[in-house]
């Protein structure tokens, strides 16, 4: 597990909203990955109505001989402009993970996860068993789940070994703190996406001031501050140009001191 901690994974999803420059994307990853990043996460949903596969051609070409471990999301893809479907069936989880390996290349994926467990109308056994099979066939190597309860949880675990686990959780909102704990005593990787979007927008004045005296960015901060917070948690940075990319992972590296945690602290109260 221990590769997949600690880390700022550098996420496809921003890529997917507007008409993007392929050119610049695929510029924007490799700066990353020549910076330092190991973990690229992506998913079938990030994606265009055009381009179906879009995030993970681009993770594909950006990881491809980098040693860069890619995690990439299945039953869920994009149906229209603004429409998306969840399905996590047996069958339909089956598909996408041959497409994802067609998309790579290769005869494994590093990371897999079902994406919209919340929205799907089958239950999460379901999907979960077919990623075991998957697995026991030599496809798959972690298996993991997105958008999910210690409910769910608890579920999947019965009929697998779970690997990972993907859930909103910012810096100041801390959505999913039951989620994180089960990660922590169950010792799963737990990636942290949206972490500089609070479900309620709150301030982050004490962090801040911190920020300004230390002359970096508030965003690297509140990463550095996710990282902190557990041994089992990576953020996953929406990051779209080079320069905001190499902020964000300036926070695996950035040291965590007293008045650091004491600000935080401040800033949670």
């Amino acid at each position: 597990m221990k590769e997949l901690v600690g880390r700022v994974a550098l996420g496809v999803a921003s890529f997917s909203f507007a008409p993007r420059d392929r050119s610049a994307d695929l510029a924007t990853i490799r700066a990353g990955i020549a910076a330092g990043t190991a973990i690229l996460d992506t998913a079938r949903a990030y994606a265009h109505v055009d381009a179906p596969l879009y995030g993970e051609e681009l993770a594909a070409e950006a990881a491809r001989g980098t040693g860069v471990i890619a995690g990439t999301k299945g039953g869920h893809s994009r149906t229209g402009e603004s429409t998306w479907d969840a399905d996590i069936s047996r069958q339909r989880i089956r598909s996408d993970v041959e497409t994802s390996l067609r998309v790579f290349g290769g005869e494994r994926l590093e990371l897999y996860y079902l994406h919209r467990v919340d929205l799907a109308e089958q239950p999460v056994e379901e999907g979960v068993s077919a990623l075991a099979d998957l697995r026991d066939e030599g496809k798959l190597t972690r298996v993991g789940l997105s958008n999910v309860t210690v409910a769910d949880l608890e579920r999947a675990a019965a009929v697998t070994r779970i690997d990972a686990v993907q859930n909103h959780h910012s810096a100041v909102g801390r959505e999913s703190l039951d989620v994180l704990a089960w990660c922590e005593a169950n010792q799963v990787a737990f990636f942290a996406y949206s972490p500089l979007r609070p479900s309620t927008p709150a301030p982050s004045r004490h962090l801040a001031a911190q920020a300004a005296e230390r002359g970096v960015s508030l965003q690297r901060l509140q990463l550095r501050a996710l990282l902190a917070s557990s041994p089992v948690l990576s953020v996953v940075s929406g990051a779209t140009r080079p320069e905001t990319v190499l902020d964000s992972l300036a926070a695996e590296s950035d040291p965590w001191d007293e008045p650091l945690a004491t600000a935080y602290a401040a800033d949670l109260t």
